[in-house]
């Protein structure tokens, strides 16, 4: 590309926005530049000309070295294969309009499926309205792939491909509050993954709809997709395994099924502990993970002291740029301290909470905040809990829409 080779660090940014929906605040992650930088980068109120910038941009962005004048950097050097690489050369966009000129190699195939499993780990730590741009684009490019005549190996994989894209977009859409197309999107991703004969596919699929399910209310329906997933993992890693028990745990126990929740969180520590390979893409079950599950585990169980420290923990481990999933946990809290006879505390959780998911309130927040509220109304009438209601009607308006 020419803005490469002139090293117009501008036009490179606004071409990943234009074409890869990339957004500034995205750009700021992957580059370590301030957000407000990389605005000003964009509209040519500022250039780049620091070789270590532009340095930090191309392993940031995976732009190969030789395209802005650079010796090979050292992602471009490995010889071994990794058991989870982010999004390679070329870069996502460039992957789906090679994919839409051509018949998929093996190669392209291979880029795209490490961007979407790029996307995948990314999506805890961006806001939806920045993901479902690029996952459009990514799920226009496997349509566009599928509908030319390919091989029965490289069809297959595209269709895999396809299901992961709509299960997250199914995802991204519950978070933005649009119930029919995160419907659509996960009954796609279904017939996809059942025509990949992908049944690890398949369960996370389920697992991810049963999150929504959950956070929804609709806890006997999550239940459900959470045992047809349990089935379907049974050949699929340790790690997915135990994302997949975890949640059956929690929605058990919040069914009143003790013995069985338990159980099934003993069954996802034990799978964890046997996962060797590193979380990444789809697989990014992790220990801080399966400690706020069983935080919420014990508190549908009643066992409060165990849920908050459960959920303590698993916040101070969570990664910052998880708002949605802090947000969510110190909601959780709030409602332990509840329990525990503390309205005070309570109340606070939850405005920290929103203080947490400030200019990134996502639908599964607001019902979360809202269902605290719920358990508040005995006092509706102390100070606290108005000035809350308040705080929670207006986290209703900042509902972020893509």
């Amino acid at each position: 590309m020419s803005a490469c080779a002139q090293r117009e660090i501008g036009a490179v940014f606004q071409l990943a926005r234009a074409r890869a929906g990339v957004g500034p605040a995205q750009l700021a992650r992957r580059t370590g530049l301030s957000t407000s930088r990389v605005t000003e980068i964009m509209t040519g109120g500022r250039t780049v000309s620091s070789m270590d910038v532009i340095e930090r941009i191309a392993d940031g962005l995976r732009i190969p070295g030789r395209m802005l004048g650079l010796a090979d950097r050292p992602w471009e050097q490995a010889t071994e294969p990794a058991a989870y690489r982010p999004a390679a050369v070329p870069e996502t966009w460039e992957v789906l309009d090679m994919l839409s000129r051509t018949t998929a190699s093996d190669a392209a195939l291979s880029h795209l499926e490490a961007a979407v499993a790029d996307a995948a780990f990314r999506y805890p730590s961006t806001a939806p309205a920045e993901s479902v741009p690029t996952l459009q684009r990514q799920l226009v490019g496997v349509h566009e792939m599928l509908a030319r005549p390919q091989s029965l190996g490289a069809r297959r994989r595209g269709v895999r491909i396809l299901a992961a894209v709509s299960g997250l977009l199914g995802l991204a859409h519950h978070d933005l509050g649009d119930r029919s197309r995160s419907d659509a999107h996960f009954h796609l991703g279904s017939v996809a993954a059942s025509e990949g004969e992908a049944d690890d596919l398949t369960a996370w699929l389920l697992t991810m709809q049963s999150i929504v399910e959950y956070t929804a209310g609709r806890r006997d329906t999550a239940t459900v997709l959470l045992q047809q997933a349990a089935v379907h993992a049974g050949t699929a890693a340790p790690r997915r395994r135990a994302w997949v028990t975890a949640n059956l745990a929690r929605a058990l126990a919040a069914g009143g099924d003790r013995a069985g929740a338990l159980a099934a969180l003993d069954q996802g520590a034990h799978h964890l502990d046997l996962a060797d390979e590193p979380p990444g893409g789809l697989d990014f079950f992790t220990t801080p993970r399966l400690d706020g599950l069983a935080g919420e585990t014990y508190a549908h169980l009643g066992e409060h002291d165990a849920a908050g420290s459960l959920l303590e923990t698993a916040m101070s481990q969570r990664a910052a740029t998880d708002v949605k999933g802090r947000a969510v946990l110190t909601l959780d809290l709030a409602e332990v301290r509840l329990a525990q006879g503390s309205l005070d505390a309570a109340c606070a959780l939850v405005h920290q909470a929103l203080d947490v998911a400030d200019g990134s309130v996502v639908q599964p927040i607001v019902l979360r905040a809202r269902s605290v509220q719920d358990l508040l109304a005995p006092w509706a009438a102390e100070r606290p809990v108005r000035e809350l209601a308040a705080r929670v009607r207006e986290s209703r308006a900042q509902l972020v829409h893509a």
